[in-house]
């Protein structure tokens, strides 16, 4: 049957018999799709630059003879190189990937979810990896999920949540709580809420790297306790950022 090109972000792969890989992708318009790469561990002319995580390109599939879709070509469009000269690029690449990969269910395209993984990867490659970069992705994947935190009226009732310098914030229940059902919650700046409600709008990461470490750890701890909250197992790529010089990773993961 007759390939179809689309354009295509490689989650991860894993041998398939002796000379194959299973290589699980992200598309726009198909969402993410298990596919055989036949010879691909062997081949330099379908698979040049090979099937690296977080490798950004265009992918020819094709389906199989059973439900396991044909991965006939994949063509990189964008350097990945500095992944594998950096342990902090790979760290924060296996990161998007393996959080994509556990969260985002198999064919439930999502063009918003593909372009928000396609530009923190750009950001992390392309430029100097930060940790707010992880923060803004993480968000945006929460959003296209449908898991968005609440952080402006309480996630239980609804009510508007007022702050007198911090705000009542529990990550696993949803996000910012009124005084009525707080119940001991962890409290979090207010500043540290402004600048996550930054990020989910959009707003520059860049604008809040000049903030106090402190600030940036809340945001993480925050972020990450609504994350962690929804993933059935911790991530292997956390062990990678154990790894890394206290300046790179204290505020990863």
């Amino acid at each position: 049957m007759q390939s179809q090109s689309t354009p295509a972000v490689i989650l991860r792969t894993r041998p398939l018999g002796e000379a194959d890989l299973l290589a699980i992708v992200l598309t726009p318009e198909q969402g993410k799709l298990e596919t055989a790469a036949a010879r691909a561990r062997n081949s330099k002319k379908r698979f040049a630059g090979g099937l690296s995580p977080g490798m950004r390109g265009v992918a020819a599939i094709a389906r199989g003879r059973g439900a396991l879709l044909r991965l006939e070509s994949f063509d990189a469009t964008a350097a990945h190189a500095p992944v594998g000269a950096d342990l902090t690029r790979f760290a924060y690449v296996a990161y998007l990937c393996e959080l994509t990969d556990e969260l985002v269910l198999a064919r439930h395209p999502d063009p918003e979810l593909f372009a928000a993984l396609c530009l923190a990867l750009e950001q992390v490659i392309g430029g100097a990896p930060q940790a707010l970069h992880l923060r803004q992705y993480e968000l945006a994947l929460l959003r296209c999920l449908g898991l968005s935190p609440a952080l402006t009226s309480c996630c239980v009732c609804g009510s508007e949540v007022g702050g007198d310098g911090s705000a009542a914030f529990d990550g696993p229940r949803g996000g910012v709580l009124c005084l009525e059902h707080e119940r001991g919650a962890p409290r979090l700046p207010t500043a540290a809420l402004a600048a996550i409600q930054h990020l989910e709008s959009g707003g520059e990461p860049a604008d809040l790297a000049s903030a106090p470490a402190a600030l940036r750890r809340a945001v993480r701890d925050a972020i990450q306790s609504i994350v962690r909250s929804h993933l059935r197992r911790p991530l292997h790529a956390q062990a990678f950022f154990a790894a890394l010089p206290r300046d790179a990773g204290a505020e990863g993961v």
